[in-house]
C-alpha cells in the first residue's frame, strides 16, 4: 500500500494553467482525486478498482485534448520549426518560458535576485562592454560625400498606402512585444486603419530626413549562451525594435537593394549574406568548388575564419556614413541615414520588469531590417585589400584562403594577409577576436603534422583539424563525418518526439511536423555535405526511413517504399537529386550567386552549327584528375542535370520546374528492396 501511495503522490497537481485543460476534464481530474483519497482511506480493491478506472479515463482524455491542441498548433505554424519546437517543448516538459523567474546574477561577488537590478546590471554589461571593444579604435571623421552625376544617385523616395500595406502582409507573424507593447501581428490585424497613417509617417519622415526618436527605441531580452547562468558575461542580447520601425526600413531597403543590383554600384561578388538569389547554401557550395578544384591539382588549402567580436554593434558611426559615398548616396540620403543609425537607446526586459534606458552610440541595430545591408556596405572593400588570398564572407562571417604546395608556403602567405586584414579591421573600427579566429589546412590526404602558424600580430592563430562555418561543419578532409553525426543527433531528438506525439497528431500535422522537424535538417545545404561518400550519408538515410514508418504508424519491419507510394512522397535519393537540379536550374538561370556560374558550364553552338547537346541544354562535365575532385557538386550535378528530360532542361520559370521535376522524380522512383 505505501508504494502505490507514493507512485500516486509522486505526480504534480497544478495543471489549472495548461491551455488544453477545459472544464470537463478539470471536474475528471476532481473526480479521480476524490475516489484516490477514498481508496487509500479504505484499503479496498473496489475502491482501487474505481479510481484505477477514473485516471486511465482522465488519462486518455488530457492525451487527447493535448494532441489536439498541438495538431493545432502545427497547423497554425505552417512548416515554421522554431514555432513548433517552441511548442513542442511545452508538450515534451522542456519549457523554457519561465527563466525569467530563475534569473540570479553575481555582481561585484554577491548574488542577486531582484529583477529590477538584473535588468540594470544586463543593460550595462552589454553597453559597456562595446564602449570597451571601442575604446581602442582611433577617432574617424567624415569624408565628403561625393556624387557621380553620370551614374544612378541614390535616392529615398516616398511611399504610398498600397505598398505600406503590401509590406505590412510580407512581415513575419511575430508577438514578440516592442518597448510600447506592440508587435506584427497587430500590425497585420489592424492594417487596414493603420496603413494610411505609416505611409503619412515615412513621408514626413523621408521629407525632413529624420528618422523618428520613437523608433530607435529597442527592449533587449538576455539569452543565455552557455556556462554558468550567474556570470552576465555568458549571455547574449537579442533585440526588438518598434513594429511600426520595420516597415520604413523595408520600403527603404527596397529601394537601396534595387541601387544596389545596378552594376554601377554592385556590393562586392563575395558577399553572399542577406542578397537575394544568395544563400548559405551558395556560399558553403562556392567554397568548396574553389577548394576542391585547386586541391584536385595537388598541394594544400590554408585557410582561416575570422571572428569578428559584436561587429554590428562596434560599426564606427563616422566610417559607415563615409563610405556610403562609394554608392552615390545622396546628401538627403545620407542625412536620414545619419539620422537612423544615430541617438538610439536600449532597454532590457526581465519578465515584467524593465531598466532604465541608455544610450547606444556605435553600431547599427541589431534584429532590424535595414542594419545587415548597411554592415554589408561597411565590409564591401574587405576582399580588395589583399588581392593575394581568395576572401569570402557572409555578413560579418568570413573566410579567406589560399593555395600553396605546403603547408609551410600556405602559413607565410596567410600571415603576410593577415596583417593587411588586421590594418583595415582596425581603420573599420571592427575588432578581431584572436581566441576564436582558427586556422585549418584542407588536403585530399591526411598530412603529416608538420609545424605551419599562421601569425596575426605575433600571436599564433589556433590550428584546428575541423571548424563550424555557416551552421556546417568542415573538416581538413572534407568528409563531412562531424557534420553527418551532428544531423543525425539532433534527427533522432526530433524523431522521438515525432514517435511521443504521432498517436494524436493528424496525418496532415505529421507531415507538416516532419518536414520542418525532420527533413528541414536534413536537407540544410545538402548539397554540400552530400559529397561525402555514401557509407558515411547511409545512417542519414536510415533516419529518414524511420521517419517515413513513424509518419505512417508502421514497425521498423515495414518497408517504406510502400509509405513512400502511398504519401506520393520523395525517396532519399529523390530528395538527393530534387536538391541537386534546382540549384542547378538556379545558376543556369541567374538566380544563384554569379560567380557560381564558373563552375557551371552549358555546351554552345559551334560556329554557325546547333548541336544536339545544345538544344538539349546539357551541361560541360569538366574533367578532374582526381576521385577526390569529382565529387564536387558541379560534377555531380552537371551528370544529373544531362540525365533529365529536355522537357524539364528547357523550362525557364522555376516554380513550373520545380514541381514537373518532383512529378517526374515521383513517377520514375524504383523500390529498392534492401
Amino acid at each position: 500500500m505505501s508504494s502505490f501511495t507514493r507512485k500516486v503522490q509522486s505526480k504534480p497537481r497544478q495543471r489549472e494553467t495548461l491551455p488544453w485543460l477545459n472544464d470537463a476534464l478539470l471536474q475528471q481530474m476532481k473526480e479521480r482525486d476524490f475516489a484516490l483519497k477514498r481508496t487509500l482511506k479504505t484499503g479496498l480493491n473496489i475502491d482501487r478498482l474505481i479510481f484505477t478506472s477514473l485516471r486511465n479515463k482522465v488519462v486518455r482524455n488530457i492525451r487527447k485534448a493535448k494532441a489536439e491542441f498541438f495538431i493545432k498548433i502545427i497547423d497554425n505554424a505552417r512548416g515554421n520549426g522554431k514555432m513548433i519546437w517552441q511548442n513542442l517543448n511545452k508538450l515534451t516538459g522542456r519549457n523554457n518560458d519561465q527563466r525569467t523567474k530563475e534569473y540570479e546574477l553575481k555582481v561585484n561577488g554577491t548574488l542577486i535576485q531582484d529583477h529590477d537590478m538584473i535588468a540594470n546590471t544586463f543593460n550595462n554589461f552589454f553597453i559597456n562592454s562595446i564602449e570597451q571593444l571601442t575604446q581602442s579604435f582611433s577617432s574617424k571623421t567624415i569624408i565628403s560625400t561625393i556624387i557621380d552625376d553620370d551614374i544612378p544617385i541614390f535616392r529615398i523616395m516616398e511611399t504610398t498606402e498600397s505598398a505600406v500595406l503590401n509590406i505590412i502582409n510580407s512581415l513575419r507573424d511575430s508577438k514578440a512585444k516592442d518597448v510600447y507593447g506592440l508587435d506584427t501581428t497587430f500590425l497585420k490585424l489592424h492594417k487596414g486603419i493603420l496603413a494610411s497613417p505609416i505611409a503619412k509617417l515615412i513621408n514626413h519622415s523621408i521629407r525632413q530626413g529624420i528618422f523618428p526618436s520613437a523608433w530607435k527605441s529597442a527592449v533587449i531580452t538576455p539569452i543565455f549562451k552557455a556556462g554558468d547562468r550567474t556570470v552576465v558575461e555568458n549571455y547574449r542580447p537579442i533585440s526588438i525594435l518598434p513594429a511600426v520601425s520595420k516597415v520604413a526600413e523595408k520600403w527603404v531597403v527596397q529601394q537601396l537593394t534595387a541601387h544596389l543590383n545596378k552594376s554601377y554600384t554592385p556590393l562586392h561578388s563575395m558577399q553572399f549574406g542577406f542578397r537575394s538569389n544568395h544563400s548559405t547554401e551558395t556560399a558553403i557550395c562556392y567554397f568548396l568548388e574553389g577548394v576542391k578544384s585547386k586541391l584536385d591539382k595537388g598541394g594544400v588549402i590554408g585557410a582561416v575564419f575570422l571572428d569578428l567580436k559584436r561587429a554590428f554593434d562596434t560599426v564606427n558611426h563616422k566610417v559607415l556614413l563615409s563610405k556610403l559615398s562609394c554608392f552615390n548616396f545622396s546628401i538627403d540620403s545620407v542625412k536620414w541615414m545619419n539620422s537612423y543609425i544615430s541617438n538610439r537607446k536600449q532597454r532590457v526586459r526581465i519578465g515584467k520588469t524593465q531598466s532604465t534606458y541608455l544610450s547606444c552610440n556605435t553600431g547599427v541595430p541589431q534584429g532590424s531590417v535595414l542594419g545587415p545591408i548597411l554592415f554589408s556596405l561597411y565590409i564591401n572593400d574587405l576582399p580588395s585589400v589583399c588581392s593575394s588570398v581568395n576572401i569570402q564572407m557572409y555578413a560579418d562571417d568570413t573566410v579567406l584562403y589560399v593555395h600553396a604546395k605546403n603547408k609551410q608556403q600556405a602559413a607565410s602567405e596567410l600571415t603576410a594577409a593577415m596583417v593587411l586584414i588586421s590594418d583595415w579591421l582596425s581603420n573599420s573600427c571592427l575588432y578581431l577576436n584572436i581566441n576564436k579566429t582558427v586556422c585549418m589546412f584542407f588536403s585530399q590526404k591526411l598530412t603529416e603534422m608538420i609545424q605551419a602558424d599562421v601569425l596575426v600580430r605575433g600571436e599564433k592563430l589556433k590550428l584546428v583539424s575541423d571548424t563550424k562555418y555557416l551552421g556546417i561543419i568542415l573538416d581538413s578532409n572534407l568528409s563531412f563525418k562531424n557534420q553527418v553525426k551532428k544531423v543525425i543527433n539532433t534527427v533522432k531528438l526530433n524523431l522521438a518526439n515525432f514517435r511521443h506525439i504521432r498517436p494524436y497528431l493528424t496525418t496532415e500535422a505529421a507531415k507538416l511536423f516532419m518536414h520542418a522537424m525532420i527533413v528541414s535538417h536534413i536537407t540544410y545545404c545538402f548539397t554540400s555535405w552530400s559529397q561525402t561518400s555514401l557509407s558515411i550519408l547511409k545512417p542519414i538515410e536510415s533516419l529518414y526511413k524511420q521517419a517515413l514508418k513513424i509518419l505512417d504508424r508502421k514497425p521498423n519491419s515495414y518497408h517504406h517504399c510502400h509509405i513512400v507510394q502511398k504519401y506520393n512522397l520523395l525517396s532519399f535519393d529523390s530528395f538527393k537529386h530534387l536538391l541537386d537540379a534546382c540549384l542547378m536550374f538556379k545558376i543556369l538561370y541567374g538566380l544563384a550567386p554569379p560567380p557560381l556560374r564558373q563552375f557551371i558550364k552549358q555546351k554552345d553552338s559551334r560556329g554557325s552549327m546547333v548541336t544536339r547537346a545544345f538544344t538539349r541544354g546539357d551541361c560541360i562535365v569538366q574533367y578532374r584528375r582526381s576521385k577526390f575532385g569529382q565529387t564536387v557538386f558541379s560534377i555531380r550535378a552537371s551528370q544529373y542535370w544531362n540525365s533529365l528530360p529536355t522537357e524539364l532542361r528547357t523550362c525557364t520559370n522555376y516554380l513550373i520546374f520545380k514541381y514537373k521535376l518532383k512529378t517526374w522524380l515521383k513517377a520514375n522512383q524504383i523500390c529498392n528492396h534492401r
